[in-house]
């Protein structure tokens, strides 16, 4: 399998395992993609399918030119939708390949959806909110880790 490009940078990503999910991440910080079955693996993992559900379903596809060029799917390299999901402190916009394939999440913004109103109650999405802030710890400790020097 051909490594995918981020979409922002358009340098390789790495595939990270963590918890029996799989995350193609940008090493320089940009974000991470969600083929189309993980970010439900992700939930079903933390028990929380339903809360997936339910945050999706608040997606919203958008056409604004003010929102600069789209972005290029890491899988197909189509040009990606601008969706606007609700967020904390105001809505971001994602981008979702028209073909199905995922979604990218810049940096940050899958945390801010999760702390949407109407969100805060959920354990659930409470247990997947300690999940990516582990995950982003873990990712950026394996990232700082130093080279080993040849002798």
């Amino acid at each position: 399998m051909t490594a995918m490009l981020c979409p922002v940078c358009q340098q390789h990503q790495v595939i990270v395992e963590f918890e029996g999910v799989e995350l193609d991440i940008c090493l320089d910080g940009h974000g991470t993609w969600f083929d189309d079955q993980e970010l439900h693996q992700l939930f079903e993992s933390l028990e929380a399918p339903a809360e997936l559900l339910a945050l999706t379903k608040r997606f919203e596809r958008v056409e604004d030119p003010s929102l600069g060029e789209k972005r290029r799917c890491p899988r197909c390299t189509t040009k990606m939708d601008h969706v606007r999901a609700p967020a904390e402190p105001e809505p971001v916009i994602l981008d979702r390949c028209p073909h199905g394939h995922g979604l990218w999440f810049d940096d940050g913004e899958l945390q801010q959806i999760l702390t949407a109103s109407g969100a805060e109650d959920s354990a659930a999405l409470e247990r997947i909110r300690q999940y990516l802030s582990a995950f982003e710890q873990g990712s950026s400790e394996e990232s700082s880790v130093p080279e080993e020097t040849q002798s």
